[in-house]
């Protein structure tokens, strides 16, 4: 089993359902059907051994005999010879005229009568019963009648329950067990498309169990191993540019102390605007290359005290930031060194562009969220997508210093992405931006709301 693939699976899973269907139908063909006589002889043929029976006995033995025969599984009794048996042939419907001549052919010219008896409803579960009773009367020797009560029963019928009731239930159960078969076989392809939807989540490699059909367990082998090459590319990228940044930042800083023992000139102001230019560049390229490596840590409890302790650390003047608690504390599935590199980029660029950072902490249903408001100019809206993306800048010209080097906000970005939160653009009310940033809320809180 382990090595046929899905297809494979789902065609001997609906191959045996349709067996099984098969095999119990063909099962209660060959068992006996209900019948209250003998089933080898036709009731025809019953009926016309009881007749010669009947007329070759003297009649004073035929109630004898009419007990032996109900004895053997018939119903018949002996009644007198009626009148209206011998209307005129007028009277007689299509029917009877048809079964008078098929009698005379078979018994002779004699009395005969068939009807139909109508039977009360027995319901579908109805034990040994008939679907309705056939009455044949018949002349006999002695001027009798013998009137057999013969069961009509076109349904087939196992222990009383119809066949075909049998065979749907039976089908259906077998359909609901196909069901759960080719559900159970394509539960690990399930379990797969989620577990791959959250891969993009982060850079840390999520092994994925390797369950299933072969070629299911193919791809999930060749998942895990894309994860792994990832990582590991992600990996030597942060490296190569961590070793790239420090080596330029120890020769940027000779050239620093080398121009600083120059004679003060302009060009010598210059120079070291450029250099300072530099390794702002140096450190925002590596900012953003560790921004999707956050390292692990214990997510943070209260937003409000974290924001605070930050706050304090960065030692901004007050009248440069704002700060408006929830008052309440908030539990979010964030860590706090991934907070302060989120807060440091939106706090820089609502300074660099408003002067001034709002940051407000409010709870939106399921989300906790930080509002970093700015009076700046704002973005149309036809761009917030766009400076999503790294090194791009809504400052056209050549410098740094107006327009950033265009990583903050894709550097934000990617660390909620990692962290399972999300970035949102707003026109501010009464102007300017508001940076929101959604973090889903802890497990505690979830349950607590």
């Amino acid at each position: 089993m382990l090595k046929l693939g899905l297809v494979a699976r789902i065609i001997m899973i609906v191959a045996v359902a349709l067996f099984i269907i098969q095999l119990a139908a063909f099962a209660a063909a060959q068992l006996r059907p209900d019948t209250p006589f003998n089933p080898e002889r036709s009731p025809a043929k019953q009926v016309k051994t009881a007749i010669r029976l009947l007329d070759a006995i003297p009649p004073e033995a035929q109630q004898a005999a009419v007990r032996a025969l109900n004895a053997n599984g018939l119903a018949i009794h002996l009644a007198d010879l009626p009148v209206l048996g011998r209307e005129a042939a007028s009277d007689l419907t299509l029917s009877d005229k048809l079964a008078r001549e098929f009698a005379a052919i078979a018994l002779g010219n004699r009395y005969f009568s068939m009807r139909s008896l109508s039977e009360k409803p027995q319901g579908w579960f109805s034990v040994g019963a008939p679907d309705r009773i056939m009455e044949v009367s018949i002349g006999v020797a002695g001027g009798k009648v013998a009137v057999f009560s013969l069961p009509d029963t076109p349904t087939v019928r196992l222990n009383g329950i119809p066949i075909g009731l049998i065979s749907g239930v039976l089908g259906m159960l077998v359909a609901v067990i196909a069901i759960v078969a080719v559900a159970r076989e394509t539960r690990p392809l399930t379990r797969l498309s989620r577990t791959v939807n959250s891969i993009g989540n982060g850079l840390q490699p999520v092994h994925i169990p390797e369950r299933g059909a072969c070629e299911l367990r193919m791809l999930i082998k060749a998942i895990n191993a894309m994860q792994l090459r990832i990582a590991a590319l992600v990996s030597n990228r942060t490296l190569i540019l961590g070793a790239i940044s420090h080596d330029l930042r120890t020769y940027l800083t000779r050239f620093r102390l080398r121009m600083e023992m120059m004679p003060e000139t302009p060009h010598r102001d210059r120079a070291i605007a450029d250099v300072e230019a530099m390794q702002r560049l140096v450190e925002d390229a590596l900012g953003f290359a560790r921004s999707t490596v956050v390292s692990d840590g214990k997510n943070i409890v209260d937003l409000d005290a974290a924001i605070r302790g930050h706050l304090a650390e960065r030692q901004d003047e007050q009248d440069l930031v704002g700060f408006t608690p929830v008052g309440q504390p908030i539990a979010v599935t964030m860590t706090e060194t991934a907070l302060v590199r989120v807060l440091d980029n939106l706090m820089d660029n609502a300074l660099r562009y408003g002067g001034r950072a709002d940051i407000a902490v409010e709870r939106r249903g399921e989300q906790g969220a930080i509002v970093v408001g700015d009076r700046g100019p704002g973005i149309p809206a036809e761009r917030r997508k766009e400076v999503l993306e790294p090194f791009v800048r809504l400052e056209e010209s050549r410098n740094r210093d107006l327009g950033g080097s265009g990583l903050g906000l894709a550097i934000v970005r990617q660390i909620l992405d990692a962290q399972g939160g999300a970035l949102c653009l707003e026109d501010r009310e009464g102007g300017g931006l508001s940076a929101v940033v959604l973090l889903p809320l802890a497990m505690m809180e979830r349950k607590a709301a």
